[in-house]
């Protein structure tokens, strides 16, 4: 240590002052071991006079504050605002203070980081209500659900509780003026001793959670200071305020936590959603930064609203914003609304909480990094100016609850009032997910549920429900409900929330509906913020129906924790040990996902495992395709005990592996030795990174690597010289954007053709699909429209092929050869227009196509990409390049669900063939064309279904009909693996990343073709 600070104070003496502070805070230190203030020859110039840098303006003027508090000078070694606190620092204010006030705070640590950072919140209040803080949350508790609570004992439980405010600040660590904003709040809050502060106290309890991205925050914090220059830089386009990729936004694994709310992924939000559950605050406050030549943006949002947000929850809203208007105009500041917020997607911090019966508030101030910005009318937002318009913003809101803290405690009341009301507009409507063997998942799905406070039960029986719609609109009355099936009432206190998240079909209101199309066709953009479709069951791929009634005798409640897994520390559960060793083989079933897990970590362990492509019996029990097989033969040379690896790792994923003392299959049924058990390559995985890569998709892989593998992994930079023999999968992650540079294709051709894995994703197929690039033969819609007849007859064929009808077996074994044969491009006859005709129409429908919506989507479940999937599957498709797969590509999924048409369906289809000026002609045999869906003929008697739920204009619709999700083909002795869009997408699409993990752990046993061992 006496070492460091000679070292240290070595640098300082050459360094310039405004380095120093936050060297200090990096390292954590509070020694200031300096030399002489300049040395010779190293003097620096110090920087010219800049006006307009110094803002002098105190956060609550002529305040008096308790001596006994520490200062936050005194707590962090500089001026609040001088520069971006650490999150070390920022922890440190707060021991501080709630050391010096305990009779009026309490300090909760309710997470940890991924990278062990503690997230933190202080209760601040008068001493009366901290004296009680556990009975003020049980009073709550019982006003959050009226089925326990009286009208009247809810009245007087609102008489006796102050009102509960939650701040929250700065979700995305890049945006951190609003944590230094919040220890502003927080020290007038805890030290001030005006009368006003403490009637404050009095009618209120105020839990300021300072930073919500503690990673996030100190990667950027550390990003400012390798930016940082000698004088202060103003330029909001200087790196210093900007930051570098992957930026400052996300979390360790660069997810936008603000969009966590309905999928509670990481610790920061499951530990969030545990404290706000047992707090239910009234007001619960966002506070983010946006563009540094904006001004400031709080709530109510404009269209469009979701439909299921509370009643009361717009009024609510207009009043904190009327007052917060009045305290902007009193510091003479400039603010908007609504604009281009919105408040559809129910993730948002501030929308998910309005969906618990609190009213929610964003935030939104013109950003500074630190110094300060010039803006458009030439004068500098500083810093600390920005924290201040954080801190005006907080204390109107508290102010408003204050005023009105009676009224927004029944207004909370009443709202979860409402969603419990017998004849209310939750009542009689179940959703209930069907069960699968794809237990692991199921549990996902409920474990999601009950971390929001939802309460899930569960049917010990089959019961019969009178009506319910189901997966692609499907209507049933007498619907048999399975024993198993995951019932979610909605008629409970969240039932707002339950049914956003649930509701298959949530639509935009009419006028909503026009005035997106005006702006999509006026200005060529969407006026929704994010995706316009999230349903949870549908992210999950599991089925999911809407039952017209309230749950039955014989449900019972799910368990709060997991049920047991199968197998035993002992190892295989039921088996006993002689015939555990005489097992010729052990199967871990492929139903779950957490099969994957088994194959690539008993791989990483040195154990061959194979896995099944198709269904099959050993021993009386029937497995699924996807199913791991481990056999004694395979891993007779296994260094250490193989057995005990693999028992250890199934448990460990919850699974059994079940010993097999025959692998003879009755009937055609796969046998163990045959070529229908694949034997895999142990994967080994680079993921490219930084550059033009999306933050997001490329941390939503690396968290999908790491939490639902848990297998070593390279993270390799996009423009390095790297050895790519080293890795047998490479996954390429979407890009920015469809402009954005890219990636270079040239070494990965011979790396393909040797035998790698190439996995490519979203816009960052855009490299390998041109005809230059000599990788794929897949192509984008656009560069082959002037040869869609070849895509055509691709899907035809593919249709034909599902089918089960053969010609009539005279046909078949006839001697003579017979006039009259068809072909499958007769089902289209009429030739497309001409290709200036087909751009014009895809330029058209490219305006339309989805902001994210969820569209249905069939599966080849004779292909290994599709192991563990159905028939048909959801995957959430947005702007992404089209996909076309023809000759020499497989397309193992595809938009849109074939079905037999209905009556209806059919007329509509024969109406839309006739020309508007010609009606039918009766009595008249009319030959009749079977219409087309975008560029590919619609068989007679078959109607596709493609959207789940979302915005899908029927433009866009046209242009993804039988489009490719996903595409496989050789080169050399590897392979080529496209997503049409990013399939691990806010680590929720449990569907999709099924599909995207077969890819990367089996793909190099199936598709490639690794060199033989020898």
């Amino acid at each position: 240590m006496r070492r460091l600070l000679m070292l240290f104070g070595a640098a300082c003496a050459v360094a310039p002052p405004r380095f120093l502070a936050l060297a200090l805070a990096l390292t954590g230190s509070s020694v200031w071991a300096v030399g002489p203030a300049e040395a010779v020859g190293t003097r620096r110039p110090a920087a010219t006079p800049l006006a307009g840098l110094r803002y002098t303006n105190a956060f609550f003027p002529g305040t008096t504050y308790r001596a006994a508090v520490p200062t936050p000078e005194a707590v962090l070694g500089f001026g609040l605002g001088d520069r971006a606190a650490s999150v070390g620092e920022i922890e440190r204010c707060l021991k501080a203070w709630t050391q010096a006030s305990p009779d009026r705070t309490r300090w909760v640590e309710y997470a940890r980081s991924h990278e062990g950072r503690p997230l933190s919140y202080v209760v601040v209040t008068a001493p009366t209500n901290a004296n009680r803080l556990d009975r003020i949350q049980e009073g709550l508790a019982r006003l959050g659900d009226p089925r326990r609570t009286t009208d009247d004992e809810a009245a007087a439980l609102i008489r006796s509780l102050p009102a509960v405010a939650w701040l929250g600040y700065t979700v995305h660590g890049d945006e951190t003026e609003g944590s230094d904003a919040a220890l502003a709040l927080l020290y007038h809050l805890i030290a001030a001793e005006d009368a006003a502060t403490a009637r404050l106290l009095e009618a209120l309890v105020v839990v300021v959670d300072p930073v919500m991205n503690p990673d996030g925050r100190d990667r950027f914090v550390k990003m400012i200071a390798e930016n940082r220059g000698v004088a202060p830089n103003v330029d909001d386009q200087s790196l210093v305020h900007d930051g570098y990729w992957p930026y400052g936004r996300g979390n360790h694994y660069l997810y936008d936590l603000n969009r966590d709310y309905l999928w509670a992924a990481h610790p920061e939000t499951r530990g969030r959603l545990h404290e706000i559950g047992r707090w239910l605050p009234q007001l619960v406050v966002d506070a983010h930064g946006m563009g540094s030549q904006a001004t400031h943006l709080f709530s109510p949002p404009r269209e469009p609203i979701n439909p299921y947000l509370p009643e009361g929850r717009r009024r609510w809203a207009e009043v904190f914003a009327a007052d917060q208007a009045r305290a902007f105009d009193r510091h003479g500041l400039l603010y908007y609304n609504g604009e281009w917020n919105e408040e559809w997607y129910p993730g948002y911090t501030d929308a998910w909480a309005s969906f618990r019966g609190a009213v929610g508030i964003l935030y939104e101030q013109a950003r500074v990094a630190e110094d300060g910005v010039r803006r458009p009318e030439g004068r500098i937002l500083t810093y600390r100016e920005s924290m201040r318009h954080h801190v005006i913003g907080s204390m109107a809101n508290l102010l408003t609850l204050q005023a009105h803290a009676s009224d927004l405690m029944e207004h909370l009341y009443a709202t979860r009032k409402s969603a419990c009301a017998t004849n209310g507009v939750f009542a009689g409507r179940t959703y209930a997910i069907w069960p699968t063997a794809n237990r692991s998942r199921v549990e996902a799905f409920v474990d999601l549920l009950q971390v929001q406070g939802i309460e899930v039960y569960t049917a010990s029986s089959e019961f019969t429900a009178a009506e319910g719609t189901g997966p692609l609109g499907t209507k049933a009355s007498g619907l048999t409900v399975p024993a198993g099936a995951v019932l979610v009432p909605a008629r409970q206190p969240l039932g707002h929330l339950i049914a956003t998240m649930l509701d298959p079909d949530v639509r935009f209101s009419g006028p909503m509906l026009a005035e997106e199309r005006r702006e999509l066709l006026q200005k060529g953009r969407s006026r929704v913020y994010d995706t316009t479709a999230w349903n949870l069951a549908q992210m999950y791929g599991l089925e999911l129906w809407v039952l017209g009634m309230e749950p039955a005798a014989g449900v019972e409640p799910w368990p709060a924790a997991a049920a047991a897994p199968m197998g035993s520390e002992s190892g295989a559960a039921g088996v006993d040990a002689a015939e555990d060793q005489s097992a010729v083989a052990y199967v871990v079933d492929g139903a779950s996902d957490a099969s994957v897990a088994v194959a690539a970590r008993l791989m990483e362990q040195g154990v061959r495992v194979r896995v099944a492509e198709k269904p099959f019996v050993f021993g009386n029990r029937a497995y699924a395709r996807g199913s791991v097989a481990i056999t004694a033969l395979d891993n007779r040379t296994s260094q250490g005990d193989w057995r005990a690896s693999l028992h250890a790792t199934a448990r460990d994923q919850g699974l059994q592996a079940v010993p097999i003392l025959s692998g003879f299959g009755p009937g055609d049924l796969p046998d163990l030795g045959g070529r229908h058990f694949q034997l895999l390559e142990p994967p080994r995985i680079g993921l490219f990174s930084r550059g033009h890569y999306s933050a997001n998709d490329y941390g939503a892989i690396w968290y999908t690597l790491d939490h639902r593998l848990g297998i070593r992994h390279s993270h390799l930079e996009e423009a390095g010289g790297n050895d790519l023999s080293r890795y047998n999968v490479l996954i390429v992650p979407d890009r920015w954007g469809r402009s954005a540079p890219e990636t270079s294709v040239a070494p990965l051709k011979e790396w393909v053709r040797a035998g790698g894995t190439l996995v490519v994703i979203g816009n960052s197929t855009a490299s390998v699909t041109s005809e230059k690039a000599e990788l794929s033969k897949v192509r984008p819609l656009p560069d082959v429209l002037g040869r869609l007849a070849d895509y055509e007859l691709a899907v035809l064929r593919e249709w034909l092929g599902r089918q089960s009808a053969t010609p009539p077996e005279e046909a078949v074994w006839a001697r003579t050869v017979r006039p009259g044969l068809t072909y499958p491009w007769q089902i289209a006859e009429g030739a497309f227009p001409d290709e200036k005709e087909l751009k014009k129409r895809d330029a058209w429908q490219t305006l339309f196509m989805p902001q994210g919506a969820l569209l249905a989507s069939r599966a080849d479940t004779n292909h290994w990409l599709t192991l563990g999937c159905g028939e048909w599957l959801p995957v959430l498709v947005g702007r992404q390049p089209v996909l076309m797969a023809g000759e020499g590509v497989e397309a193992p999924i595809r938009y849109g669900v074939w079905r037999a048409a209905t009556p209806s369906a059919q007329g509509a289809a024969g109406a839309a063939e006739r020309p508007a000026d010609r009606p039918a002609e009766s009595g008249k045999s009319e030959k009749k064309e079977p219409p087309r869906v975008g560029w590919c003929a619609l068989p007679e008697g078959v109607e596709l279904h493609l959207r789940l739920s979302g915005l899908l204009w029927p433009e866009a619709a046209h242009r993804l009909a039988n489009a490719a999700y996903v595409t496989r083909e050789s080169l050399g002795r590897g392979q080529v693996i496209l997503f049409a869009t990013p399939p691990t997408f806010r680590s929720a699409a449990r569907g999709t990343e099924r599909v995207f993990l077969n890819a990367v752990v089996y793909g190099p046993g199936f598709g490639a073709a690794p060199a033989v061992r020898p």
